[in-house]
């Protein structure tokens, strides 16, 4: 299988074309590498300001290429290529050709200028994924026949993209050569920092077609910082991108062919971790486990594994049995501070890296031994980092997301929201259990019907527990299946302390009461629920607070709030909907 990057899988631009040409590039032989969705900026010189390459290929031997994809109808009339969309109708003019051009132009000047005595061919190619090209029809010039992909192609890409290869030689007049495996690497490498790994979200309406990088470039600044940062921590407010950095920093050490420990807190955030391609040197872990790795003769009951580990860890581990000279920890603030402590002198040992990245805000879960509380991580990291940076820009959620968390942020927030746009946050308020149920079920059904969604872009996310929640043993919604695990074609209900460190396009945060609006542990978990929600969030208040005393609690959560459920809403940044 080909290897990917990034390992994460985006959501394609929304675009369908795109998903079926990434699934048919899977098929490529484990000698191919794939960059998928990588914007580039210009070189100031010839080439144009900035672009993005839905794919660029690497093969050692044959070269690049890089392909723009289009699905839907297409057409050549008056001396342009036109798109039509298949749901809409809409027709609209596209130059693919000339942004595959732009797109290989920028590889070879950056190829030029960085190894120039090992400059591979470099190639162009378009993927029109949703028709078929007759054989013998006549295209443009600037459209050969060897440089275009059709829905033919999705099945088996190789034979074709062979061909495509073929033609840029003899076009080019460059012999195939196989580069060496280290200047294979080079060529990667130089080519990462130019084509920036993104993420992008797509706005939940349909009639809002834009999509944002994942990562600023103040993260790829920082990106390049770490190269030679033997440790350090990393602190950002949700959403400004820290577990791609994290992964990304992985990756960095992996490929200097060390053993990396890539290690999280949450359980399901270490499901998605572990369904993503990694690098063979890259080792996924929670701290359960890791239990079960270190502790392979002891039986460990699912009640007792973190104490009883964290006690083993601290008084009987063998250091000089650890494997990992590198760690990254993604969740830090979760950690113990002794168990932290622990894997930094691990790493020390062994020469290798350590990386913390946190979120003081997300400290919602607390450890007690005999009593006591444990030094949260957050205040050990201030005491032993000597090297702490701030992420400040949300990469994540759209503005008006972003404007709901923020409300919950102390300290700098200045550049915190993204400059992507879509739906207003609501604020729905429910007198009673029966008027929470029906806005539910409108959620689910507006997100199906209206917004096209699928079940598995949406979450419903409790700040209480499963067990105390309003909503507990729901077993459907809307006419929809609900579980309290990610299954197939069913909607995902869980607690906001599950799902941290995950996301969702559309996001039902659930059992939020106005009276404990002034709680700071409820304040940090509708802070993580809502900052979960890339597109649209939703969020049902049990109005439980008598009119009359609204103006003690607004006042208790800051001036120039109005003394109703409106005036929260404002405060929030939220539309107001008043149900039952």
């Amino acid at each position: 299988m080909a290897r990917f990057y990034p390992a994460f899988v985006g959501d394609f631009h929304g675009s369908e074309g795109e998903r079926l040409a990434y699934q048919a590039l899977e098929s490529l032989g484990d000698d191919y590498t794939v960059f998928h969705s990588y914007c580039w900026l210009g070189d100031g010189a010839r080439t144009a300001p900035q672009g993005e390459a839905d794919f660029v290929v690497l093969h050692p031997q044959r070269g690049i290429l890089a392909i723009e994809v289009k699905a839907g109808g297409i057409a050549y009339e008056d001396g342009a290529w036109q798109q039509t969309n298949r749901r809409t109708g809409e027709t609209k003019v596209i130059y693919p050709f000339q942004q595959a051009e732009n797109s290989r132009q920028r590889i070879l000047s950056e190829l030029r200028r960085r190894m120039p005595q090992n400059v591979p061919l470099v190639g162009k190619a378009v993927w029109f994924t949703s028709v078929q090209i007759p054989k013998g029809k006549a295209l443009p010039l600037e459209s050969p026949r060897e440089i275009i992909l059709d829905a033919d192609d999705l099945g088996t890409p190789k034979a074709r993209m062979e061909a495509t290869y073929n033609y840029w030689h003899t076009l080019l007049g460059i012999p195939e050569r196989a580069q060496p495996a280290s200047v294979f690497r080079q060529i990667v490498q130089t080519l990462q920092p130019v084509f920036r790994i993104v993420e992008t979200i797509s706005s939940v309406s349909r009639a809002v077609e834009q999509s944002t990088a994942r990562l600023t470039n103040a993260q790829f600044t920082l990106l390049e910082y770490l190269a030679d940062q033997r440790t350090a921590a990393i602190h950002g407010a949700a959403g400004t991108g820290k577990s791609l950095l994290a992964a990304e920093k992985a990756r960095m050490l992996a490929r200097e062919g060390q053993k990396v420990l890539y290690i999280c807190f949450n359980e399901f955030l270490l499901s998605r971790l572990r369904s993503c391609r990694w690098d063979a040197h890259i080792t996924i872990h929670n701290e359960r486990t890791l239990a079960e790795e270190l502790m392979t003769d002891r039986q460990l009951p699912i009640t007792t594994v973190l104490r009883e580990f964290e006690a083993f860890f601290q008084n009987e581990f063998d250091d000089t049995l650890w494997e990992y000279p590198n760690i990254i920890v993604d969740e830090a603030q979760d950690f113990p501070s002794p168990l932290l402590e622990h894997l930094a002198l691990l790493a020390e040992l062994h020469d290798g890296a350590f990386y913390v990245f946190y979120d003081r805000g997300q400290t919602i879960i607390s450890r007690r031994v005999e009593g006591h509380t444990v030094q949260t991580a957050p205040q050990w990291i201030d005491a032993h980092m000597d090297c702490r940076l701030v992420l400040y820009r949300n990469c994540r959620n759209t503005a008006e997301i972003g404007r709901t968390v923020r409300s919950f942020l102390t300290g700098r927030q200045r550049n915190y929201l993204n400059e992507i746009h879509g739906k207003r946050p609501c604020a729905v308020f429910a007198p009673d259990i029966h008027a929470l149920d029906t806005a539910a079920a409108d959620f689910v059904q507006r997100m199906r019907s209206e917004e096209k969604l699928a079940i598995e872009d949406m979450v419903i996310l409790t700040v209480s527990t499963l067990e105390k929640s309003a909503f507990s043993g729901l077993n459907e919604l809307g006419g929809i299946p609900v579980s309290n695990q990610p299954e197939a074609g069913k909607l995902w209900f869980t607690t906001v302390r599950r799902y941290k460190g995950l996301e969702a396009k559309a996001v039902l945060l659930v059992d939020v009461r106005v009276s404990a609006l002034t709680n700071p542990t409820c304040q940090r978990l509708i802070y993580v629920g809502s900052s979960r929600a890339t597109a649209y969030l939703e969020t049902l208040f049990l109005d439980d607070v008598p009119h009359e005393d609204y103006a003690a609690l607004t006042a208790q959560l800051g001036g120039g709030i109005a003394a109703s459920s409106q005036g929260i809403a404002d405060w929030l940044g939220m539309e107001c909907r008043t149900d039952g």
